[in-house]
């Protein structure tokens, strides 16, 4: 579980909409004009599906998964801005969580990104985290901003059967309760009938979550081949007590 690290795919778009709502660049209503693809640094990304101009709410860009939309916010954030922000959500270091062969995951600094670093960063390419890192960054928006080092530790007992429990982790505040709120709802579109995750929504439960599909890097063929799939979230989601990641 924490070993094995991948590329998040659109469940990393979540952090360039938090940034993005965190430094008041957009509000979930603000509508953007989506194209089918777009070129940058000489490369032309495009959405999973081809599709006319679309217009789209920040809610509605998530909710579909578009690509290009997340690009525009990206872009809209700028190298440096975003790279804090994914630092901040703890990617690119371990979370000390004591498990046994726990990787940092890889999140190269700015100095070495190149033109198209930006836009493939945005929608979640270009760098890799373990499951255990992907599904603290939803833990964080749960957790009304705050990230919270995860642990598997409760507590000591010793001979004599007294408990003792472990140091509360650190905390680290991420985003204002304001921008978690806000991303809560809008990540509940995601398991609604127009998003990409409809067969995740429960009857009686409002759930969260975002789905991700991301080209696999091959080490023995310094190339990508087959995709990791994955879905993460969290219920109920205007008061949330669990999470879950699903990947494969």
């Amino acid at each position: 579980f924490p070993v094995t690290i991948f590329e998040p795919g659109s469940t990393g778009k979540v952090i360039t909409v938090a940034a993005a709502l965190e430094e008041k660049i957009v509000t979930p209503g603000t509508v953007f004009t989506i194209p089918y693809s777009l070129k940058v640094a000489g490369e032309t990304f495009r959405d999973h599906e081809k599709h006319p101009p679309q217009r789209l709410t920040t809610t509605g860009l998530l909710a579909v998964s578009s690509n290009t939309g997340s690009i525009k916010l990206g872009q809209a954030l700028g190298k440096d801005n975003l790279y804090n922000y994914l630092r901040k959500f703890g990617i690119g270091e371990s979370t000390q969580s004591s498990l046994p062969g726990e990787s940092a995951g890889i999140l190269h600094p700015v100095k070495d990104w190149s033109g198209s670093s930006l836009p493939t960063i945005s929608f979640g390419q270009g760098y890799s985290v373990t499951a255990l890192q992907a599904t603290s960054v939803f833990a964080t928006i749960a957790n009304d901003g705050v990230r919270v080092k995860p642990t598997i530790l409760s507590g000591l007992v010793d001979q004599s059967g007294k408990f003792t429990a472990a140091k509360q982790s650190e905390s680290i505040k991420v985003l204002s309760q304001e921008t978690a709120q806000s991303l809560r709802k809008m990540m509940e579109s995601v398991v609604s009938p127009n998003g990409t995750a409809p067969s995740a929504a429960i009857d009686g439960y409002r759930v969260a979550g975002k789905t991700g599909t991301a080209e696999r890097y091959n080490s023995r063929c310094n190339c990508y081949s087959g995709y990791t799939a994955s879905f993460i979230g969290f219920a109920p989601a205007d008061e949330p007590k669990y999470g879950t990641i699903v990947t494969g």
